[in-house]
Order: structure tokens, then sequence, then C-alpha cells
């Protein structure tokens, strides 16, 4: 279903767990703007191909060993730059040290440039989740607060939300 729709889930407040209202509590990851549930739910356009970054996409899946020199110039202030962790699973020990190498040096480009850095598990199911404590642990070998890039990532969600569908709630 999710294929059909384009759809994908960025995150859940699992607080209110029985009082959830979809278009509080759910973002949608698409590869287009016109949808029709991007009127009623809040979304991130989300892409992988350089070509089509453009000033409407919100989040850009980055591979860290992929050249960065195209994406330096084409990458707009405000957009989300994510990496994905099931990517560095497939890796052996020494690659596993480039590749947060190469993650530190993204983060580092992202805060030079005001991105928002986005690090995801990259799951596809639940069997691929990371736990909280691993994920928190690879923030910490990057050199990032797990607190402040909680709350960086919060603040950059709801800036980038807040305009474009407050008023599909009217």
């Amino acid at each position: 279903m999710s294929k059909i729709l384009d759809l994908d889930v960025i995150g859940i407040d699992s607080s209110y767990s029985t009082n959830m209202k979809p278009a509080e509590n759910i973002i949608s990851r698409m590869d287009k703007r016109q949808h029709p549930f991007s009127h009623y739910y809040p979304y991130l356009v989300v892409s992988d191909n350089v070509k089509t970054l453009d000033g409407k996409t919100d989040l850009f899946l980055i591979d860290p060993f992929q050249r960065k020199d195209a994406i330096k110039r084409k990458i707009k202030r405000g957009v989300g730059i994510e990496v994905s962790i099931a990517f560095s699973k497939k890796l052996d020990a020494s690659l596993v040290g480039k590749w947060l190498k190469e993650v530190k040096s993204i983060y580092e480009f992202c805060k030079s440039n005001n991105c928002q850095f986005v690090l995801s598990s990259g799951a596809t199911s639940v069997n691929e989740l990371v736990s909280a404590r691993s994920f928190e642990s690879l923030l910490k070998l990057i050199g990032i607060s797990p607190i402040n890039y909680w709350n960086e990532i919060s603040e950059w969600l709801y800036t980038k939300n807040k305009a474009r569908w407050v008023h599909a709630k009217s």
C-alpha cells in the first residue's frame, strides 16, 4: 500500500497512543509535492538524486561515501540531509570507521551551511530498527550531543511543517 501511495512514515509520537490523530502525529515522506494527502497531513518531500534536488526538497538522502561536490553546490539553507544507519550494517570493521568519519564530515557540513543533519535507522521493517541506546551511542561517536540533536530535529520539523499544513486544519 505504501508503494502505491508514495508514502512512508518518518515518525510517530506514541506518548498519546490511545488518542492519536494522524494529522498531528505522523509526518509522511513523499517523493513529489502534488499528492492527494499533502493537503491534509504533514509531509516532507524527499529525494536521493542530486539531479532532482531543488528548492521544494525538504530532505536529501545521502550516501556518506558518494562525492559531495555536486551536493555542496545544490544544497540550500534549511534542507535536511539524511544519513541512514542501515548502509553501515553491511560494512566490515575498517569501512565502519571510514563511514563514521564521513558521517561526521556531513554533520560538520550541515552545521556550517545551516542544514539539518538527520541520522535515521533506514529501517524498512520493524526487525531493522535501531535501539535508542545504540542510536544515541552513534550520535556520541560522531560528536553530537543526543539532547541537542533531538531538540534541533524537533525544531526543524516544526518549522518545516508549520507554514505548509496549518492552514489545511482550519
